[in-house]
């Protein structure tokens, strides 16, 4: 068998295996706070808000994190641009779009990446985390849109491993890991008859995992 015909062997397989996951997707729920459809839209918008420096910033990631109703490892196929119109997506996704506005509005932004952080909410729970760091007039503040209450220079994670410079080859090995993940975790899910794990697929601004939460905070 030629090489040829083992790489189509190969993504035939792959695509019977990644196909029910990619069909069986949840939709989710597009929203349009302000208005905004679009990252074009959200860049106009803006531009029109009078604001200027880290209270744009501000307001321009307080516009993407409200844009996005479910947080989604699942939805891995879509382009930051794409899964800020249909409103679903993880950090990869929800963090460059917002990268995509600020630099469209003249901020220095680059994207950085580490393999674990630790989230404020739940300590004891790690993850990979994308996230952007913005300078202005030499002043350079980390800038996510995970959490409503982030500000920049204010986000609600520490991160645990050395943090690196995203580049195009991080966006592609994050999301290739991440799919593969998700297609075992999904049909994992279905073979034993339970709804897929929280942290593949949740209401954006509500916790993965709330375990070892005093009673008083779960569902805060």
């Amino acid at each position: 068998m030629g090489v040829i015909a083992r790489l189509l062997k190969v993504a035939a397989v792959a695509g019977a295996v990644a196909g029910p996951v990619w069909a069986r997707a949840p939709k989710g729920e597009r929203i349009a706070p302000d208005g905004v459809h679009t990252l074009d839209e959200a860049t106009s918008a803006a531009q029109s808000s009078g604001l200027s420096g880290w209270e744009l910033v501000d307001h321009v990631t307080g516009v993407v994190h409200r844009k996005f109703s479910y947080y989604s490892c699942y939805h891995w196929w879509e382009s930051p641009a794409e899964a800020f119109a249909r409103s679903r997506g993880q950090s990869n996704q929800y963090n460059l779009a917002l990268a995509s506005v600020l630099r469209r509005l003249g901020f220095e932004v680059r994207t950085v990446h580490a393999s674990r952080v630790r989230l404020q909410r739940s300590p004891w729970w790690h993850a990979g985390h994308t996230w952007l760091e913005v300078t202005i007039d030499g002043i350079t503040k980390d800038v996510c849109a995970s959490r409503a209450e982030n500000r920049a220079g204010q986000v609600t994670f520490v991160p645990v491993t050395p943090v690196r410079l995203f580049r195009g080859l991080t966006y592609v090995d994050t999301t290739l890991g991440l799919a593969l993940i998700v297609v075992v975790v999904a049909w994992r899910a279905w073979l034993n008859g339970e709804p897929l794990p929280r942290w593949v697929y949740r209401p954006f601004n509500e916790a993965a995992s709330t375990e070892g939460w005093h009673e008083s905070r779960r569902g805060a």
